[in-house]
């Protein structure tokens, strides 16, 4: 399959699949509120959180073995895939083994920690079910989630996990209409999750027939893990602090309204995931293999990529006030609806997915180890003005915590991948978000101006189509003139590729 199929099926099953997946994923905290309270709902995003800290002891191999495996894939040599492999299967059974380790600790030590009115025995319950499907994962999925990634055939794995999603999803619909409790309805999505790995495994054993993990491990190729794990700790940290503090210092109701405006914008953020990750395993190859190929097409993909960032945080920046409003129709036992959080929600988003191009060619390089320290400048910030702003202004203290952070790091990440990999000035970079940010701001203000009154879904989603066609246009038309080279290198590939098509 040539690498444009790849992307084309990577970017559009991935869309597919958020769509699907933010369609029933935003059912179910409504219910989920409705049918327990925000208490529970709050519970269950702490606790999601608790185990993206736990999965700290991966200790950095998959984005260790995902850089090593970039070189001998662009090649085909199979030899040296299966030794890095076998080397990742062998780190990751030692994980699986520690997370069931942590998984039990941690329903022992979270309910004495954590204060509510829940009953014990359903926040073990909660925890062990939440947490088995990660011990499962390391055993079983987790390699060769990496492999398929690193082989441009990541759509495999989105489509698996769109299906499981909304069978799950469905699944837990129908518990909860029904008025099963809370602990069944994570059992439920624990089975089905069992599905997707057991897919992932038997597709690999088909369709990489050659891939033997009893191989001499090749540990060699993943020291650089020892150097990925700071990142991971760094990010893990300042990724997830918010609600860890916001769980140890206010309470579940705050965690909730804090969750639910994190999840849909999460929802949107993962669109732009899929676009990063549709072209990431071209991108990655050509670095380690053609680097001058790798130039041209890095011009073009910043261009587009950040176009494409701006474009549809604008989009939720003027649409999610209003959302917000109609979803938390009926819900008395928190308030959702803040003029502020957006802001802050979409500023912090921003700074975090439009670094993303800099941050790529880090990872390409595998400049770990130069740039360690600089992660740990970001998440101290984050977390001791988090800390500090807290006790003062609550949710939005959190908030300006991991703005200020990401303020600093984004900069230092633009800079570093410019001078120190590229060799070049970042004034490109530079340019290209004070345009795009320019017709954020410019956009938010005139649509603002004229968004008539939404009361329903209906009203909202003919509001939002319209608000999306005219800045996706705004946004192309722009970009295009602002970087001309970048337009006719894609207007090239397109017309190549149409013309493979129309000889077939």
């Amino acid at each position: 399959m040539s690498k444009g199929k790849k992307i084309l099926k990577i970017f559009g099953y991935g869309v597919i699949s958020q769509v699907i997946i933010l369609s029933l994923g935003i059912i179910i905290p409504k219910l989920m509120i409705v049918s327990y309270g925000s208490e529970v709902n709050g519970l269950l995003s702490s606790i999601r959180q608790v185990f993206v800290y736990v999965a700290l002891l991966e200790a950095g191999i998959g984005t260790a073995s995902l850089q090593a495996l970039y070189a001998p894939i662009a090649t085909n040599d199979k030899k040296r895939t299966c030794e890095i492999m076998s080397a990742t299967n062998r780190y990751y059974k030692r994980t699986g083994i520690l997370y069931g380790i942590a998984v039990i600790a941690l329903a022992i030590i979270y309910p004495i920690v954590v204060k509510s009115d829940i009953p014990v025995f359903v926040v073990v319950a909660v925890i062990f079910f939440q947490g088995a499907s990660g011990v499962i994962n390391y055993f079983f999925q987790g390699k060769f989630t990496i492999l398929l990634r690193v082989d441009g055939k990541s759509y495999i794995t989105t489509n698996a996990t769109t299906i499981v999603s909304v069978a799950s999803k469905l699944i837990q619909i129908g518990l909860m209409l029904t008025g099963f409790d809370v602990v069944m309805v994570q059992f439920a999505y624990f089975v089905v999750n069992l599905l997707q790995m057991i897919y992932i495994s038997l597709y690999v054993k088909k369709h990489y027939a050659w891939l033997d993990l009893s191989v001499e491990p090749d540990y060699a190729s993943l020291s650089q893990s020892k150097n990925v794990i700071i990142h991971q700790v760094s990010g893990l940290i300042f990724n997830n602090t918010d609600i860890i503090v916001l769980t140890l210092f206010c309470d579940l109701k705050t965690v909730s309204v804090y969750s639910l405006y994190s999840l849909i914008v999460s929802c949107v953020s993962n669109i732009i995931d899929t676009l990063c990750s549709s072209v990431e395993f071209v991108l990655g190859q050509a670095f380690n293999s053609d680097r001058n190929y790798f130039l041209k097409l890095q011009e073009v993909y910043e261009t587009y990529y950040l176009g494409i960032s701006f474009f549809f945080f604008t989009v939720t920046l003027i649409m999610l006030p209003s959302f917000m409003s109609v979803y938390s129709q009926g819900i008395t036992d928190a308030q959702y609806v803040d003029k502020y959080l957006p802001l802050l929600f979409v500023t912090l988003n921003v700074l975090m997915y439009a670094r993303r191009t800099s941050s790529q060619i880090i990872n390409f390089a595998g400049h770990f180890k130069q740039t360690q320290l600089r992660t740990v400048i970001e998440s101290t910030i984050n977390l001791t003005v988090s800390l500090v702003l807290v006790f003062k202004i609550g949710m939005y203290g959190v908030l300006i915590g991991t703005i200020v952070a990401l303020f600093y790091r984004t900069n230092d990440v633009i800079i570093y991948a410019n001078w120190n990999i590229l060799g070049r000035k970042p004034w490109k970079t530079y340019r290209r978000w004070i345009q795009n940010l320019f017709v954020m701001i410019s956009s938010v203000f005139l649509i603002n101006n004229i968004l008539p009154d939404i009361e329903n879904y209906f009203s909202w989603i003919v509001n939002a189509a319209w608000v999306s066609i005219v800045c996706g246009a705004v946004y192309f038309g722009i970009d295009s003139i602002c970087d001309i080279e970048s337009f006719r290198f894609v207007k090239e590939m397109c017309h190549g590729f149409v013309k493979k098509r129309e000889v077939r």
